[in-house]
């Protein structure tokens, strides 16, 4: 006879094991769980727990800063003509009133908190190849949204910057720069005082999001919520595919000491295009950051692309780049990603260079949404879609940074091919920005206009890269067309197959003997 009580006993310690596990793990009750401590995060939680809902905030630990300052300011990064084309012009000027709106209340909070702002201003500025497409933007955002933006020419720019590798300058109004990390502290300790509970995460973290309650646990917690928010990259980060596949853009970060260089803007200056150049100058200090083709692995090359690109505005030398870093960040392709998911699943994602005014937005509008029924959120559904992701998704991007960086070259050198044998002096740009308004932001005399580029020493050399870096570009298309048409086709294989199983399949057609 087999004696069958050992089998027993280690089933009872598994069994016991098991609910001494589901004892130690604490349960909580909400009514919305925010999963990530960013600007959204922050400022959802502080809406909702003050129109009375019991509110769980879940914070991430170990999130590195990024040197730049943020900018509180309306608008997008997606131009305003491609808004007007993907969603219709009333709602494009209804979205820019509601960026003003949550810009306006950014600054009141921060005023009130008494967080540091400023220095003031936001310049989008192009380089010759682009100019036109930024005068085009002035013209549009004035027709939508009046007195928002100032058009700035090539003679005040190179005054207010010092450099003048651009040619033309958007202003947009109002304008502040400000610390991420300090608007964050104010905004925790407002978070503190409405009542939310925080919970830090430093483990994985799980979640069933499915049905009426949603379940997230980590380390020896778990909540039930019946309203879950997802913000910030970091909360993406940790949840991964469950919630959204985004791609990710390589960027660079970092400075140089240039005390000998003196540049009267001290607001943020940006770059349009793909590049996304942004840097900012304080007390002799170059701080910026770039977007690369590629991902850049280590400090030194994060320095070296740093350096190419400080070298095209200032002097740089010999100085060495301090704080240099690369980071892999989501890439929300010019809009905030804001928009309800499964029912009751929120999510909000911005990009680097807008997460405080868009975090902002994205507060109003899911807070609106979760307490009032607000269905403004529903402006921003068409951005719910995330782009090309994955290596179709980096094939697209490599080749339409690549494009950009091309087409520039390419502008430049026609313009010093056109300028060969011109006398040294130019003709300056018109100031398109009046002349009081000009002493009031820079308060110095305007900086002499500097000369056209020189000549290449030989045309046939610059007719041989022009054609070569034609043949370049065509490549880069193909590729970038190649690759957006096979994820076109990948991402509707799903919708043909559920089609096809729906469908009832076709008798075939009666086969008869050989010969008959």
């Amino acid at each position: 006879m087999i004696d069958k009580a050992p089998s027993r006993a280690a089933a009872q310690d598994v069994t016991d094991r098991e609910r001494s596990d589901a004892a130690l793990k604490r349960t909580y009750d909400c009514d919305v769980c925010v999963v990530g401590d960013d600007v959204a995060g922050l400022a959802i939680a502080i809406d909702l727990a003050r129109r009375g809902r019991e509110v769980i905030l879940l914070t991430f630990t170990g999130a590195r800063p990024l040197p730049l300052d943020g900018i509180l300011s309306p608008g997008f990064t997606m131009s305003t003509s491609t808004l007007v084309d993907r969603v219709g012009q009333h709602d494009a000027q209804e979205l820019l009133i509601l960026s003003t709106q949550a810009t306006e209340r950014a600054l009141a909070f921060a005023q009130k908190a008494g967080v540091a702002v400023g220095p003031r201003g936001r310049l989008s500025v192009a380089r010759p190849h682009a100019a036109d497409a930024l005068v085009r933007e002035h013209e549009l955002r004035q027709e939508l949204a009046p007195d928002t933006t100032v058009l700035v020419g090539a003679q005040d720019l190179a005054a207010l910057l010092g450099t003048s590798t651009f040619t033309a300058g958007l202003g947009v109004v109002p304008a502040e720069r400000v610390s991420p990390q300090a608007l964050k502290v104010a905004l925790e300790a407002e978070v503190l005082a409405a009542g939310v509970r925080a919970l830090p995460v430093e483990g994985p973290l799980a979640a069933d999001l499915k049905g009426l309650r949603k379940y997230l646990a980590a380390g020896r917690w778990r909540i039930r919520a019946f309203q879950v928010v997802i913000t910030g990259p970091e909360a993406f980060a940790r949840l991964g595919p469950k919630v959204a596949v985004l791609p990710r853009a390589p960027w660079v970060y970092g400075g140089f000491r240039l005390p000998a260089v003196e540049v009267p803007y001290g607001g943020m200056v940006e770059e349009a295009g793909l590049t996304g150049l942004r840097y900012h100058f304080d007390a002799g200090r170059l701080t910026l950051a770039a977007a690369t083709a590629t991902r850049v692995m280590t400090r030194v090359g994060a320095a070296r692309v740093l350096r190419r690109h400080a070298a095209e505005l200032y002097p740089v030398g010999p100085s060495l780049s301090d704080a240099a870093s690369a980071r892999m960040l989501p890439e929300p392709a010019g809009m905030p990603l804001v928009h309800e998911g499964e029912r009751g699943v929120w999510y909000a994602l911005a990009a680097a260079g807008d997460a405080l005014s868009h975090g902002f937005l994205a507060g109003r509008l899911i807070s609106g949404a979760i307490a009032e029924k607000d269905d403004r959120i529903a402006l921003l559904q068409p951005f719910a879609s995330t782009p090309l992701s994955g290596w179709a998704g980096r094939v697209a991007r490599f080749a339409g940074y690549w494009h950009v960086r091309l087409a520039a070259r390419l502008h430049m050198d026609k313009i010093a091919i056109s300028t060969a044998g011109a006398p040294d002096t130019a003709v300056p740009a018109p100031d398109l920005l009046p002349d009081e308004e000009i002493a009031d932001v820079r308060g110095l005399p305007p900086m002499p206009v500097p000369a056209a580029p020189a000549a290449l020493p030989r045309r046939g050399m610059a007719a041989a890269t022009s054609a070569s870096r034609h043949a370049a570009r065509a490549a880069l298309h193909a590729a970038s067309g190649w690759a957006s048409g096979l994820a076109a086709r990948a991402a509707a294989e799903p919708a043909r197959r559920r089609r096809a199983r729906r469908e009832p399949e076709e008798e075939a057609p009666p086969r008869h003997p050989r010969g008959a």
